[in-house]
């Protein structure tokens, strides 16, 4: 290449003469030398940094460079090329769109980060590429509402759990009833879908015939909304569970327990997992991870979580200081542990919530550490 092409730029062409000397480099390292690829990687970073500061004829020429180096380059340094020019809102669209339709390995970061892409960009990638590439896009933190109605037209399994998932993002009218559709066939795109607040309650009361107990019992407790056919199916439901040792059906055994320490030990246990979890109606697994988390017993756990006063649960979590609003939802999403048949009232969950709110922080955790029982005559 012609540098004197670069005379009004000699920061640039100082740093194609890098470029060019740390992609020999690389291809001298037979053992692929993280240092090297390091320092084509920072090279081609640099580069970007100043392309906005180029005229149109170079930063053709620049990416012109970069893709012929694209195209010689090993996956492993695509993939580290990707991840750093995803981030980086002055990179050259020619480029991007070169990375965006390699293997979804590379392309990953740039589809679910990079904000070069446009709609008709990131159109053309759906049409063109295939699943793993739609469910990086569907990851994206912003999505139109037209491509998210695309996404959603592809009634692709993965890529409607990536939607679903996506909290950063307002699913469409038209996507929930496509999700929700898949959904009765796939409890994997229920179980998110089911957790949106932008879900219609019609949409709610559809999905319930086709999802399992578990969803079941969310939906009803979380909802609150079901009477007649519906109310009758739940009974129905309850009475698989009516056995005598009813008490103690949600009290976790020794391997879920083994499993939440598990979880635990590799650094997975947050309140945000535990609450996924709660919310998904896995009270059992819940309390295991809960105790788990808390270091108080499980079986201690269980009790607080039966009383109706809340007051037991309202002081471990005031000690582990937990918000007033999971603790609220942790007493909601638990109802059917005191009461299978009751929704909660407005003035029951004020009473709760008014004692959370008088019990002070050192006061709870006092109690804790003395191990005193909490008991609704408190």
């Amino acid at each position: 290449m012609d540098m004197r092409l670069f005379d009004k730029s000699p920061q640039v062409a100082s740093l194609l003469v890098r470029l060019y000397d740390s992609h020999k480099v690389y291809d001298l390292a037979r053992d692929d030398d993280p240092l090297a690829r390091a320092e084509l990687t920072s090279a081609v970073a640099e580069l970007l940094e100043n392309h906005v500061h180029l005229n149109n004829r170079e930063q053709e020429l620049l990416s012109d460079v970069l893709i012929g180096l694209m195209r010689q380059a090993e996956a492993d340094l695509r993939s580290a090329l990707a991840e750093r020019l995803s981030v980086i809102e002055a990179a050259p669209l020619r480029l991007i769109l070169n990375l965006a339709n390699d293997d979804i390995e590379i392309a990953r970061p740039i589809l679910s980060r990079s904000a070069v892409l446009s709609d008709l960009d990131l159109i053309y990638i759906v049409k063109s590429r295939g699943p793993t590439h739609w469910q990086a896009i569907a990851s994206r933190a912003q999505l139109s509402p037209h491509i998210i109605d695309v996404l959603a037209d592809r009634k692709d399994k993965g890529t409607a759990i990536a939607l679903s998932e996506n909290d950063r993002i307002q699913l469409t009218a038209h996507a929930l009833e496509v999700l929700s559709g898949m959904a009765r066939e796939h409890e994997e795109v229920a179980k998110p879908l089911l957790m949106r607040s932008e879900l219609p309650e019609a949409i709610v009361r559809r999905l319930y015939d086709h999802v399992g107990q578990d969803l079941r019992h969310y939906i009803r407790d979380y909802y609150g909304i079901f009477s007649g056919e519906v109310a009758n199916a739940i009974d129905e439901i309850m009475l698989e569970f009516t056995s005598s040792d009813h008490e103690d059906r949600f009290m976790p055994n020794d391997k879920v327990l083994m499993a939440a320490r598990q979880y635990a030990a590799k650094g997975k246990l947050t309140l945000s997992a535990m609450m996924q979890t709660l919310k998904r109606g896995q009270i059992t697994s819940f309390i295991a991870m809960f105790a788990v988390y808390t270091g108080i017993p499980a079986h201690t756990i269980h009790d607080y979580l039966r009383q109706s006063c809340g007051k037991g649960m309202a002081v471990i979590c005031r000690a582990q200081g937990i918000q007033k609003n999971d603790f609220a939802m942790i007493y909601l999403l638990t109802n059917r542990m005191r009461s299978e048949h009751r929704i909660i009232s407005q003035a029951d969950m004020m009473d709760v919530i008014g004692y959370f709110d008088k019990i002070r922080p050192e006061v709870a955790l006092r109690l804790i550490k003395n191990k005193t029982e909490v008991t609704c005559d408190s």
